[in-house]
């Protein structure tokens, strides 16, 4: 297999601008520059996440629509129900949606489905609804696809609230509001963020509601020196442009303007603006913002990251939103309440960690170290962390899995008790029977993913399909996605798994770098019984005697979809660096870039020649790599290489040099923290060259 070393080429004299206009190293620079950080203030951005930055709920198709819904059923006092997924992204979306609404509410309960009953809205479990009184079904990262399932939802008298995150079928469902940033149109300013960030928007917007604030009308007025915008505004029904005018109106609402000066010149055209009591998005400023001083309307929306086609009185509207976010007791309660379970719930479900996603993360994570779950205390005392503050691989690598293991193996339902409830003994034993599941999952996975991969090398040619597909005649126990994701990163392709479930094959896809998997199962669609998901991943079932024309037709897709370049094992630099400059130091500068992920990798440097006192092969079964660098001064710097055992026939090799991709990293060893190489990829030059 080829594997490419590919350093980015940035432009030396923009870093050598950059480097004379904020004095950071030119290696930091470049490492910003690939991730589009280019100019000061994407950089302070960047480093220095603010929440009012968030775009504002109400910027959200369905909104509206949802909020003035389930207001009417909290008044009416109906029973309303959560519907959720078993994912952690799910698991996380219903435990903030249920914990929102319980704030208004009692009468809240949720559901998730069980493996066994797939993904997404039940029939089954909508009848059950019905039985149980339930007239309001509010879905969190589910829902987009089911056209029929809410259609007999209708039927049966029950609404039905989607929000989701998932790419939209041509043809919507006839919900009663549909939030999903993927919405053909939207004006969400990121698309691609979580169901559980979905979930905070709509949480957001009910606290927001409730507010003393917005228990009137807000009508604002933007003047330029020509021309008069005029917006209504309500949390139940939203952006209402005013064509006239009448005192009544202006009699019963809250009035907002720039500025008293612009008030002042609006009022020689609209008499009517001298009425009532005024709001001015300046005087909020200097309270909210006083370091950027009195600005003008366009500076202030171009720091709070509005996007630049909401204009004129609808764009006040908008920032008097965010001021009120950031001064609501109510709302300040909500993220504290919630952030860190958004934080494990964006970061488990592997979307892009850059934009609204980075600034969740980088601000959560704080809050998840210092949780006041108890739930969650028991599984960092399970792990053996003490204090820790937690980083993006705890959550990706312990807890997402063990949260996991129970929709997996069991119902989701153990995982959402045990980050709901307040009795610390419940805890402890929800804790230690997810902690065991999870056990029970890594033996299931691994006996899986060993006999799948014995299927798949028979059934598919490795080096010339460009989409494994692989169906195995073995039970689905909940560990398709795993296996699928060891297999792609095995084989460097697409991979599907699909195993036998109730007669039918039941299945995960995983896709390779950029490929998007999607693509191919929408050409493929009329072969399966139902699909979804991202970009990357997706869920499938398949009717099990359609799996060779399914094979058929996904070779044919990428026969021409499915580029030799896109399967090259290919590895971006951001830029070159002598192990001389790695020490603790400079760790930590890397480590402001955290936390990592998809848009946002670990910085990754190429080192050429690099001298080594040893290389061993260490592990069980002899698979990883332990460098002992040499640096010029002859102080020696450890390495670790990750299942790189393969590139050595020898053991161990002394003094000799190598040529290295590797990033670097903390390693922590009886309480010292280290800086440590840790090696992607080394070339070693032929034996006795």
């Amino acid at each position: 297999m080829n594997r490419v070393w590919k350093v980015l080429e940035v432009p030396e004299q923009e870093i050598e601008a950059l480097h004379a206009a904020t004095a950071i190293p030119p290696v930091l620079l470049r490492i910003m520059w690939n991730r589009g950080l280019r100019d000061p203030e994407a950089i302070e951005r960047f480093f220095e996440p603010r929440a009012r930055c968030l775009t504002s709920p109400y910027l959200l198709d369905g909104i509206p629509a949802a909020v003035d819904r389930i207001r009417r059923a909290i008044e009416r006092e109906e029973s309303i129900r959560v519907y959720g997924d078993r994912d952690v992204d799910g698991i996380t979306s219903t435990v903030l949606m249920v914990e929102t609404l319980r704030e208004f509410s009692r009468k809240v309960d949720f559901t998730v489905p069980v493996i066994e009953d797939g993904y997404g809205l039940n029939r089954d479990y909508l009848d059950v609804a019905r039985r149980d009184g339930v007239s309001l079904i509010i879905t969190v990262d589910c829902g987009i696809s089911n056209l029929e399932e809410i259609e007999y939802a209708r039927s049966l008298g029950i609404d039905v609230i989607v929000t989701d995150h998932h790419e939209p079928p041509p043809v919507l469902p006839k919900a009663v509001a549909i939030i999903d940033p993927k919405l053909p149109g939207s004006p969400a300013a990121q698309r691609d963020i979580a169901g559980v960030g979905v979930a905070q928007k709509l949480a957001l917007a009910l606290v927001l509601a409730q507010t003393r604030e917005l228990s009137r009308p807000l009508i604002a007025f933007d003047y330029d020196g020509a021309e008069v915008d005029v917006v209504r505004f309500t949390p139940r029904e939203g952006f209402t442009q005013v064509r006239n005018l009448h005192p009544q109106t202006l009699a019963h609402a809250n009035l907002l303007f720039f500025s008293p000066e612009e008030r002042q010149a609006l009022a020689e055209v609209i008499p009517g603006a001298r009425g009532g009591t005024p709001l001015f998005i300046s005087k909020l400023a200097r309270t909210c913002t006083p370091e950027h001083g009195v600005p003008d309307k366009a500076t202030i929306a171009r720091e709070m990251l509005i996007p630049p086609d909401c204009q004129g009185a609808r764009r006040l509207i908008i920032l008097y939103l965010k001021f009120l976010e950031a001064v609501d007791p109510q709302v300040k309660a909500l993220w504290q309440r919630s952030l860190d379970i958004l934080t494990v719930g964006t970061i488990a479900d592997m979307v892009p960690l850059r934009g609204e996603n980075r600034t969740l993360a980088q601000m959560g994570l704080k809050f998840a170290s210092n949780t006041r779950r108890g739930g969650l205390q028991q599984l960092y005392a399970l792990l053996g962390w003490k204090k820790k503050r937690l980083t993006e691989r705890d959550i990706s690598f312990n807890i997402a899995p063990i949260l996991n293991s129970s929709g997996r193996l069991r119902s989701a339902e153990l995982a959402i008790q045990l980050l709901t409830t307040d009795s610390p003994t419940r805890a402890q034993e929800l804790a230690q029977e997810l902690f065991n599941l999870n056990l029970e999952r890594k033996r299931l996975g691994e006996e899986c993913y060993r006999a799948v991969k014995e299927h798949l090398l028979a059934q598919n040619d490795v080096n010339q399909a460009r989409i494994l597909v692989v169906n195995a005649p073995m039970p689905n126990q909940g560990v398709t996605g795993i296996v699928a994701t060891r297999l792609m990163l095995d084989f460097c392709r697409p991979v599907i798994v699909l195993l036998e479930d109730h007669g039918k094959y039941l299945g995960s896809a995983r896709s390779y770098r950029s490929i998007n998997i999607m693509n191919a199962l929408h050409t493929c669609g009329h072969l399966l019984e139902k699909y979804g998901g991202h970009v990357g991943a997706a869920g499938l079932t398949l009717p099990m005697d359609r799996i060779d024309e399914f094979r058929r037709c996904l070779a044919a897709y990428a026969e021409t979809a499915i580029t030799d370049a896109e399967l090259q094992k290919e590895w971006l630099i951001d830029a070159p660096l002598s192990i001389d400059l790695v020490d603790e130091t400079f760790m930590d500068d890397l480590l402001r870039f955290a936390p990592f992920g998809i848009d946002n990798p670990q910085p990754l440097f190429l080192a050429r020649g690099v001298p080594f006192y040893e290389v061993r092969k260490v592990g069980e079964t002899k698979a990883h790599l332990r460098f002992k660098f040499r640096k010029s001064s002859g102080k020696a710097i450890y390495g670790i290489g990750f299942n790189l055992g393969g590139l050595l026939e020898q053991d161990v090799v002394t003094d000799g040099t190598c040529d290295l991709v590797f990033t670097v990293e903390p390693n922590e060893y009886n309480g010292v923290r280290t800086a440590q190489i840790v090696v992607s990829d080394a070339l070693f030059p032929p034996q006795g060259g």
